[in-house]
């Protein structure tokens, strides 16, 4: 079945051309982008920066290192051959390459985006310090094809249908229009990454070195001999979102973090704010509620968020949010905030954190979800001598409740590649990305090159420069051209947010988080996979239950709809599909558990 759709995929992706769709600009490059920031000058690095010390691997289980065949005269310095493996022929220890990977001419292209790209220097992305030092390092000549973001889904539509694609392309299993996994055993667009483990060992020994991260094995596998790309890895995940308030105005009115524990609790803080002082909306949600992906108000064991279908499990169960009684429980309790004033009437209009910014900072807002280290950059921006913003708990339904949801950290990040079966050299390909989970290649991506991004301070220790953390398109934006864009590119992440002065604190609020009474009974696993039957039954209700569901769930929060029509709203879901979308749900979870 090779190629079999390209003519149909010409077909849709005119049509969409006519239609004007296409995926919303996260930040779409300026027409005439302004000369790039001045950079610090980098220090002259040495042949490798200095890493940390590596993980000890666990020790091979039966099968012993192989043997290399030796290559006389070869121009690559490739794994294979030369790391232990396990009974399954898996990397069973960190691998380090000699370097340069390569001595040949070779050229890689990479396609990519950029969130930042009025900031790159006027000969493009290559000529930044990363990429320059990676180059300088394996001798791997890359180019880079960087598409604008609300350009991606379109260019890769037409890149697929022309069989034309990059040597490695970021995100393709995001805009590849179908199962992912047929792009690899059907079609062959690009490489099963399995096939080829033997020239990725840093990869394939981060996802299985510990074999109770379940989670992490069955997002990389999809199937047992199957790895359909290279994903982006968190090295050391931790909880560092959560809700956070003012903590002048907190002493203000005579409470402390550890008063706020209940809904009710969080209201009379809301209150005393807007009341003692002079704060009138001192909360807001957003359009969607809740942010994807963030989760400080799951008291009610569900998820507070209209921006896609969020599953949740109870004894076994599985439910969707928006559509039970708990879930009028919050819906409830926000109409009566909304109506109390307490929460910005204006919440429709803001679309995430970088609307209400500034109001984190001109006392506009007194609390916030889901602040993370985000909060040291606006605590930075108080006034001399002001106490800064704390982290409180997530708000329960009652006291001593221990929160069923809220508290997953996934080593599994956004960033992924795949590699073309039409690269010429497929293992330098791998090769290459399999350098940045190494220790050498996921110190540099993780923290830039020194003297640019970081350096060490007078104890030794290493701190992200002023550069970095002062920069107008904020730190963790900059950072992704600057070190690894987690949000795009594979590699093994390594948290830097830690090692600026500004954060500081980060580490007390994960401690704080981490002490509330919690775990992940009511977690729906986000690694579950459907079949091709299973997906084709989805596609039939999903669209149209999630179109329903943000279009009248938010409604019952802005009083235009009155909450006594909570029942027809729940009967209409069940109208389109909402039973039968469940139950390939719960079979697809029966599944998984059963494994």
């Amino acid at each position: 079945m090779k190629r079999t759709f390209s003519l149909i995929c010409v077909v849709l992706l005119i049509a969409a051309m006519f239609a004007g769709c296409g995926a919303p600009a996260a930040n779409p490059a300026a027409t005439n982008a302004p000369a790039a920031t001045q950079a610090p000058a980098a220090t002259q690095a040495p042949a490798a920066t200095q890493a940390p010390a590596a993980t000890e691997a666990p020790a091979a289980t039966e099968a012993p290192a192989a043997t290399a065949e030796p290559v006389p005269d070869s121009p690559y310095h490739f794994a294979k051959g030369n790391f232990k493996t396990d009974a399954d022929g898996l990397a069973a220890e960190k691998y380090d390459y000699e370097l340069p990977l390569t001595t040949t001419d070779e050229v890689l292209t990479y396609w990519m985006t950029c969130y930042v790209s009025q900031y790159l220097p006027e000969g493009g992305f290559a000529e930044l310090p990363l990429p320059t030092e990676v180059q300088n390092r394996t001798g791997v000549h890359i180019e880079y094809v960087v598409i604008d973001p609300s350009a991606l889904r379109e260019n890769f539509g037409v890149l697929l249908a022309s069989d034309d694609l990059c040597d490695i392309t970021c995100g393709a299993r995001s805009y590849y229009p179908g199962i992912f996994k047929d792009a690899i055993l059907e079609e062959e667009y690009f490489i099963n990454v399995y096939d080829y483990k033997d020239y990725c060992p840093n990869f394939i020994y981060e996802v299985v070195k510990d074999p109770d991260d379940k989670d992490t094995i069955r997002s990389i596998f999809t199937e047992k001999n199957l790895i359909t790309s290279f994903i982006c890895l968190n090295a050391d995940p931790k909880l560092t979102e959560g809700p956070f308030c003012r903590g002048d105005w907190l002493k203000k009115v005579g409470m402390n973090q550890e008063d706020i524990i209940t809904f009710d609790d969080l209201h009379d803080l809301l209150k005393a704010f807007q009341v003692e002082c002079g704060c009138a909306h001192p909360f807001t949600l957003f359009q969607n509620l809740e942010v994807g992906g963030c989760a400080s108000f799951v008291g009610y064991d569900t998820y507070c968020t209209t921006s896609g279908l969020y599953y949740v499990v109870r004894d076994g169960k599985v439910y969707l949010a928006n559509t039970e009684s708990n879930d009028l429980k919050m819906v409830t309790l926000l109409y009566n905030w909304v109506k109390e004033g307490i929460m910005d009437p204006n919440w429709a209009s803001y679309s995430g954190f970088t609307d209400i910014d500034a109001m984190l900072d001109d006392g506009t807002l007194g609390y916030c979800i889901d602040g993370g280290v985000a909060m040291g950059t606006h605590n930075a921006r108080l006034p001399a001598g002001t106490d800064p913003w704390v982290p409180l708990h997530k708000p329960t339904e009652f006291k001593d409740q221990v929160l069923h949801l809220g508290f997953k950290t996934s080593r599994v990040g956004w960033g992924s590649a795949a590699v073309s079966t039409k690269c010429e050299n497929i293992e330098l390909a791998c090769t290459w990305i399999d350098w940045h989970y190494g220790e050498e290649g996921s110190f540099l991506y993780g923290y830039g090159v020194q003297g640019v991004s970081w350096d060490y301070n007078e104890d030794g220790d290493i701190r992200i420069t002023d550069f970095i953390a002062t920069h107008p398109a904020y730190y963790g934006m900059i950072m992704t051209v600057y070190s690894l864009n987690h949000l795009c590119d594979p590699g093994l992440r390594i948290d830097y947010s830690m090692k600026m002065d500004i954060n500081a604190d980060v580490p007390g609020n994960v401690a704080f988080f981490e002490s509330q009474p919690h775990d992940n009974a009511c977690y729906y696993p986000s690694t579950i996979t459907y079949t091709k039957e299973q997906t084709e039954e989805l596609d039939q209700y999903r669209n149209d239950i999630q179109t329903f569901i943000s279009e009248h769930y938010l409604m019952f929060v802005d009083g235009s709809a009155p909450l006594s029509e909570w029942d027809n709203y729940r009967s209409e879901l069940d109208a389109i599909g909402l039973g039968n979308l469940l139950s390939v749900v719960q079979e697809a979870y029966d599944d998984y558990m059963a494994e």
